[in-house]
């Protein structure tokens, strides 16, 4: 068994029916399919009116806004021993068919599947990923696939330096449990763009830092917490 989770923001509130959609149509079907939304948001003012929701698909309501983390962290701690596995994703993408089984075929019992992914050392940082079939950051956007059990602790919520690049922070979760994360490409050839809304967060400045810059405070933090991919010598 497994369930699929994703967040959203309210600009894109209107252009969510198909991508769930295509969520509750993947094959084999998944048990549950969430929303998480925060009750406020960060970025954007006022109370949170949820969208009309596809019949099979639950909200899930948080008290604080995680960032794009949102789209993990509160539904693994909802599911963490009710399922095997989650699946998270975006909520600009529409997956087609294969996508979800390529995400759950492509594992061993003690990995994480990717539809895409990357190395550290492109941010100049050691690595751990132990083949080169494995990738140290999954990307969110394609769909992340590991049991929500593996993300259920108490101290998983990204700090206010991790909070905008959730995939490093996700993925450092699980590095430094000794989770590989594999990286499944017929995942993401099975996906397209639902629409394009603007410039992305990977081109914006988050907090007052590049993006470049964010990615290098997120991995930072990490490796003054858990050791995990230190700088390059």
């Amino acid at each position: 068994m497994y369930a699929i989770s994703l967040t959203s923001i309210p600009p894109r509130f209107d252009g969510l029916v198909p991508v769930l959609r295509a969520l509750l149509a993947q094959r084999p079907a998944p048990v549950r399919v969430i929303l998480c939304l925060p009750r406020r948001y960060a970025r954007f003012p006022g109370p949170v009116t949820p969208p009309p929701l596809p019949e099979g698909v639950e909200l899930l309501w948080h008290d604080s806004d995680l960032g794009p983390a949102t789209k993990a962290l509160p539904a693994a701690r909802r599911l963490a021993g009710q399922v095997g596995r989650m699946i998270w994703c975006d909520d600009d993408w529409i997956m087609g068919p294969g996508w979800a089984s390529a995400l759950l075929d492509g594992a061993a019992e003690r990995e994480a599947t990717t539809g895409q992914g990357y190395g550290v050392a492109r941010l100049r940082r050691r690595g751990s990923a132990p083949t080169p079939a494995h990738v140290e950051i999954a990307q969110g956007f394609a769909g992340v696939c590991a049991d929500p059990a593996w993300l259920s602790g108490p101290d998983m919520d990204p700090p206010p330096t991790a909070s905008p690049v959730d995939d490093i922070w996700l993925s450092g979760q699980l590095a430094r449990q000794g989770i590989a994360i594999r990286a499944v490409p017929t995942a993401r050839r099975a996906m397209r763009l639902a629409h394009d809304d603007g410039p992305a967060l990977q081109d914006s400045a988050i907090g007052g830092r590049s993006r470049h810059g964010a990615n290098i405070a997120c991995l930072d933090e990490l490796t003054a917490r858990y050791g995990i991919w230190p700088a390059q010598d």
